[in-house]
């Protein structure tokens, strides 16, 4: 059994940005504490201003504060979080027996747990739609509302078989977060449409000023 950490970038590091220190303040406390035997950063070059990628500019913040004992790999490729959970994929090397849990910003909880779904467990979207219409139906009561579930999982997280998505709070801005709900329901569609998936890709290039 290893226990495995994955935490997904969300920008370059600065650590004069207060929730992204913390949020990475926390990734290397849980796998302290938890006696995390690999973490695996992921996030690629999406600030055209410096060579950093996102992994790298995260990895020589944290490795300073992380157990001598853990190892640490890197994805510097992904610029999208589904590309984030594909290319950590052989990084992470899940086996049923190991323990992973996966740090995100809290907005984008769902739509990670969907792509570890359906890159690391390589379920059909049928599948992984009707888990997800089970998760919706059994929550989303007059009991438990939208707001208490948006709640619930927003400090508890997601759970599927041996693997955890960690939400954290990076982004404060509502206006911000009401628009990555649009973002990531073209962000699930695209991995069903090859043509969508390009534009997609090509459209967060265009937003962070990358070429080609």
């Amino acid at each position: 059994m290893a226990r495995i950490a994955l935490l997904v970038g969300s920008g370059v590091f600065d650590a004069g940005a207060k929730n992204y220190k913390n949020y990475v303040e926390e990734f290397a406390d849980f796998a302290n504490k938890n006696k995390v035997d690999r973490v695996v950063i992921s996030g690629g070059h999406t600030n055209p201003k410096v060579d950093d990628s996102e992994a790298s500019s995260i990895k020589a913040y944290i490795a300073p504060r992380l157990n001598k004992k853990i190892k640490i790999l890197t994805e510097g490729k992904s610029i999208t979080a589904s590309q984030s959970i594909k290319f950590a994929k052989p990084l992470v090397s899940i086996r049923p027996s190991d323990d992973v849990t996966v740090f995100c910003d809290a907005s984008i909880a769902i739509k990670v747990m969907w792509f570890i779904m359906h890159y690391w467990f390589e379920m059909s979207r049928d599948q992984i739609e009707r888990d997800a219409l089970g998760f919706v139906t059994t929550h989303y009561t007059k009991k438990n509302g939208a707001e208490s579930m948006g709640k619930w999982i927003g400090v508890t997280g997601v759970l599927y078989k041996n693997v955890e998505v960690h939400p954290c709070v990076i982004n404060t801005n509502v206006h911000s977060a009401i628009a990555q709900q649009l973002v990531s329901l073209v962000d699930v569609a695209a991995l069903y449409n090859p043509e969508l998936q390009k534009s997609f890709v090509d459209a967060t290039k265009e937003r962070y000023g990358l070429k080609g």
